[in-house]
């Protein structure tokens, strides 16, 4: 009965364990594939931008160049009536809009120093009551321990004989 299970456990065997050899034998037959070719992008010069020095006119000129933008201003002869009206008008707006900001802004800022000030005022006055608690809680832990030392004499004589000490009232906490 054995000899006939023998070879039905190996065969079960042997087509288990095919599959999973198949699978992690080494694969001859394909080559590893090279990474797919990425071009640069065509719209993004790929050189990098000179360095920019805020002060230097033609620094800045050859920065924005490099960027490809340029920006000339056109003399005012070369510019309509209509035109200068309307590059006034649109400078008026900004410069309005700019001054306005500049008010917000110091209004914020000045809110902000005020509520700095605020702050630091309430911080050493909550300073102030934490000290000012701390002694107290100090003092009183003092004075306690002093009446319990005192307490603890008057028991001590009581108890080694001293009549007087334990007809004494006991002190009071305070």
């Amino acid at each position: 009965m054995m000899l006939n299970f023998l070879p039905a456990l190996t065969l079960a065997a042997a087509l288990t364990a095919g599959p999973a050899l198949a699978q992690t034998s080494p694969q001859t037959s394909q080559a590893p594939q090279p990474a797919p070719y990425v071009s640069p992008d065509g719209y993004r010069d790929q050189r990098p931008l000179p360095t920019l020095d805020p002060n230097d006119p033609k620094s800045r000129d050859a920065w924005l160049q490099a960027r490809g933008e340029a920006y000339r201003r056109a003399p005012d002869s070369a510019q309509t009536e209509q035109e200068l009206r309307t590059t006034q008008a649109l400078n008026d707006e900004i410069a309005a809009q700019n001054a306005l900001a500049d008010k917000a802004d110091e209004a914020a800022r000045l809110d902000h120093d005020a509520a700095v000030a605020r702050y630091q005022v309430e911080l050493r006055q909550t300073q102030e009551r934490a000290r000012a608690e701390a002694e107290a809680t100090r003092a009183a832990q003092n004075q306690y321990d002093r009446d319990y030392a005192a307490w603890r004499d008057q028991v001590q004589r009581c108890q080694s004989g001293d009549r007087s000490a334990c007809a004494a009232p006991a002190p009071r906490p305070r």
